[in-house]
């Protein structure tokens, strides 16, 4: 896996702060007032961070909040070379575990005003409750442009899953026959025509994460966990390889993922094994 150290880190950005005491953030230049409300400084107006953020994992995701319990927060910042105007510094909010670096995105109630950020009704409430329970995102620190569209830690996203899966729009026809029958309900075949805007309707699989590597889209590694858009049961699906035909349902959920992330934020090496967790449905 592809993380970024602390010596990484701190070559990546101008100015790396472990004391966040120190930090001044009228130093930092945004382009846009809402882009400050919307930046992970805000978290440091929360008080004990431990507390806010990493206590609500405790007895959810108990392995993963030991992992955390260790870790050290920081801020990162790189310094805009344009016109504030054009475009601002690029920061970073997170926290180093292990000698690992990964980022937490900060969430704020006038995101609710965009459905991709408050349609939570599918998202199971251990991930609410816990992951996600004041945050937007967790992502892994890695040495290449962020991908829009994919996270390695639970995030609120919910990418669909022609953006997550290579050439699935070029075999749309046999991708959702199959998954239509296997959900016994009709799969969404179209974002463009107007007759698939019917969500009651139609279904789509979104995704909660995706352990490949953030700028990774081949099929020859990884897992991704999917949402269904119609998760009256908050059930988590799992494909292997980005291969559709391998989809299966996530048991002991809570458990799975707990194990992930603490193999994430541990030591371990090599990639984690989702199929002890799968049954097929």
């Amino acid at each position: 896996m592809a993380f970024l150290n602390r010596q990484q880190l701190e070559a990546t950005f101008d100015e790396v702060y472990f004391d966040l005491d120190k930090l001044l953030i009228e130093c930092v230049s945004f382009r846009r007032e809402v882009d400050k409300k919307r930046d992970g400084y805000n978290f440091f107006k929360k008080g004990d961070l431990y507390q806010y953020l990493i206590l609500p994992l405790k007895g959810l995701q108990p392995k993963t909040y030991s992992l955390l319990m260790q870790g050290q927060f920081f801020y990162a910042i790189k310094k805009t070379k344009f016109p504030v105007r054009i475009m601002g510094d690029i920061t970073q909010f997170g926290i180093l575990v292990n000698d690992k670096a990964f980022y937490i995105d900060y969430t704020e109630d006038s995101y609710a005003e965009d459905p991709v950020y408050f349609d939570f009704h599918n998202i199971p409430d251990f991930l609410l409750n816990s992951w996600l329970y004041r945050t937007e995102k967790w992502s892994i620190a890695e040495d290449s442009t962020t991908s829009v569209y994919k996270s390695r830690l639970p995030s609120t996203l919910k990418m669909p899953m022609h953006s997550i899966i290579s050439g699935f729009e070029e075999n749309i026809d046999k991708y959702a026959d199959f998954l239509t029958t296997k959900f016994k309900h009709e799969f969404r075949r179209n974002y463009e025509d107007d007759k698939y805007n019917d969500m009651e309707k139609y279904f789509q699989l979104l995704c909660l994460l995706d352990t490949r590597n953030i700028d990774e889209f081949s099929e020859q590694s990884g897992f991704q966990l999917w949402l269904s858009s119609h998760n009256n049961n908050n059930e988590i699906y799992v494909t292997q390889n980005a291969d559709v035909f391998t989809i299966k349902k996530l048991v002991n959920e809570r458990e799975a993922i707990d194990s992930y992330g603490a193999h994430i934020f541990g030591i371990e090496e090599g990639e984690f094994d989702f199929t002890p967790y799968l049954v097929d449905f």
